[in-house]
Formats: C-alpha cells, structure tokens, sequence
C-alpha cells in the first residue's frame, strides 16, 4: 500500500472541498484523512494502490465545482496507515 501526501492550496476552504475529497476517495477505495489547515490550505493524507492514487490526485488537483485550486504539493512514500478505521475521514 502507497501513502500520498497532498498539501492543496487555492480556493479551498469555505467551499465544501473536504467533502469533495471524502467522496473521491470513497469512489476509489482509498483511505486516509483531509483536514484545512491554519494557512488556508488542505492536507490530504491518502493510503491505497499506487495506479487509484494517481487518479485520485489528478483529480484534486482539478477540484470541485465551487474551489479553484491553485497548487498542489505532493509527497509520495511508504508510511504506514496507523488507524484501525479502514476509512477516509476528514478531520475536524
């Protein structure tokens, strides 16, 4: 299992982009979390098959109806998925 870590930045917040992510994820069977962050930004942190995260961040990065991304950092590696919830979950 592949960990992607995501640090998008844009129109992000305020915008139900959270939401938009949870879904994408669920539609690609991958598990993880997304959070804001205090600097107006949104980290993803993502577990799955390498080819579904690929797709996955492809599609963060054109974003949802109502946010406009501007930039995505990203950061690919072996980290271990550490919650015993097999789910993708945002973060409050």
């Amino acid at each position: 299992m592949e960990h992607l870590k995501l640090i998008v930045s844009g129109r992000v917040q305020m915008v139900r982009f959270r939401v938009f992510v949870v879904k994408l994820a669920n539609e690609f069977s991958i598990i993880g979390t997304v959070e804001n962050l205090p600097d107006g930004t949104v980290r993803v942190e993502a577990w799955g098959e390498k080819n579904q995260l690929q797709v996955f961040r492809d599609k963060v990065k054109i974003g949802s109806r109502l946010s406009r991304v501007d930039n995505v950092a990203e950061v690919w590696d072996n980290k271990d998925y550490i919650d015993e919830k097999r789910e993708f979950r945002i973060i409050h």
